[in-house]
């Protein structure tokens, strides 16, 4: 059979998705040795290819047009000109006008655009807001990636379960527990922060809820007299400048605060196995990346109550509410003085985080692919 795979992900990273679609193929390349996968995008990428069944269908349509106005054009004559039987749209898109023999099998994110369209920037959200349903009714199957996801799925838009499939993301085996203090001062002498840190990721952008983590820190440093720093790892992202407005009015200094941009994947197992703490405050997420390989590092964890984080962490972290600087203070408190409850959350994040595997993520989306490529040849 023939899959085709809206590849642009890769071409334009955009944080956890380009790292889902990256870490996904590479186990699909390897555990499928059958059938036939093109690679569809308007810029090319660096993921490379062994298996000759693999093939990438780079084109860019004169003008640079939007990715979105590409898909819906070159892209789709790409698609009939080579005969796929199943086009899966992993970053939440799909063309229309397709022929009805080809299945459509749609990855479903997240409903940012739904309940936070204002954290989102304008254009991106328009897009969400015209198409994002028309192409979840398109589609044939629907992959979610939480359970939280197709419960919204169905809540929001009521889709039926039987077209959904929830299947994980899963965590690259890089990510494992290392020596801490060897892992932080590595950290702190590459980066220059303290050896004595805690850790959040995630781009920052005002769903991520770095303004109640900010607060929290605030409170620790006044009333616990916390000497950890707090180190960020996020690229910049929308509406940013609300946190460096907030860093100021707080009076928070670089040796209480510290950016570091965007980190290399090769550095991340360190930088989350030398904090005394991971933090996730986010509001709202379709998956939280962050969470799994901290959970698969060894680092304790401090997470908002919000979906999905109580389906991902269960009782490997302390979960509170997302919008309450009080109660994170607390919890991070109870993490840097409590050695018992340490050890504790880490053994159940370490277990917990094996149920999370990029080559069972492969599987199972191979499975769907495959049973929606039969249906159609059975005319179903």
């Amino acid at each position: 059979m023939k899959f085709g795979v809206d590849a642009r992900l890769l071409s334009d990273w955009r944080g956890g998705q380009s790292v889902f679609l990256e870490n996904i193929l590479r186990e699909m390349e390897r555990l499928d040795q059958e059938n036939f996968y093109y690679l569809y995008s308007n810029r090319d990428f660096r993921l490379c290819f062994s298996n000759p069944r693999w093939q990438k269908r780079v084109a860019s349509s004169l003008g640079r047009v939007p990715g979105t106005v590409w898909l819906q054009t070159d892209a789709r004559r790409m698609v009939i000109k080579d005969g796929i039987d199943v086009f899966w749209g992993p970053g939440q898109s799909l063309p229309f006008g397709l022929p009805p023999t080809v299945g459509k099998v749609l990855t479903v994110h997240d409903f940012v655009w739904r309940l936070y369209p204002r954290t989102m920037p304008l254009y991106t959200y328009a897009i969400h807001r015209l198409f994002h349903e028309r192409w979840i009714k398109e589609a044939d199957r629907l992959i979610a990636i939480s359970a939280s996801t197709a419960r919204d799925l169905e809540g929001l838009l009521g889709v039926a379960r039987s077209r959904i499939d929830v299947v994980y993301h899963g965590v690259r085996p890089e990510y494992r527990p290392s020596d801490p203090k060897a892992a932080a001062q590595y950290v702190a002498q590459k980066y220059q922060v303290s050896e004595k840190y805690i850790c959040t990721v995630g781009t920052i952008q005002p769903r991520k809820n770095l303004l109640t983590l900010l607060r929290a820190m605030k409170i620790l440093f006044e009333r616990e007299h916390l000497q950890h720093q707090l180190v960020v790892v996020g690229a910049k992202g929308w509406k940013e400048s609300a946190i460096w407005t907030a860093v100021k009015k707080l009076g928070l200094t670089d040796e209480a605060v510290r950016f570091l941009g965007f980190v290399p994947d090769e550095d991340m197992p360190s930088l989350y196995s030398g904090a005394a703490a991971f933090v996730f405050p986010s509001v709202y997420e379709g998956f939280g990346l962050p969470l799994v390989e901290a959970m698969a590092c060894g680092v304790p964890m401090v997470a908002s109550e919000a979906p999905p984080a109580p389906e991902l962490v269960e009782d490997a972290a302390l979960l509170v509410p997302p919008l309450e600087p009080e109660a994170f203070a607390g919890a991070i408190a109870r993490i840097t003085r409590e050695p018992g409850l340490r050890a504790t959350l880490v053994a159940r994040g370490l277990d917990r985080a094996r149920a999370f595997r990029w080559d069972t993520a492969a599987q199972g989306t191979l499975r769907v692919l495959t049973e929606s490529a039969r249906a159609k040849h059975n005319g179903k």
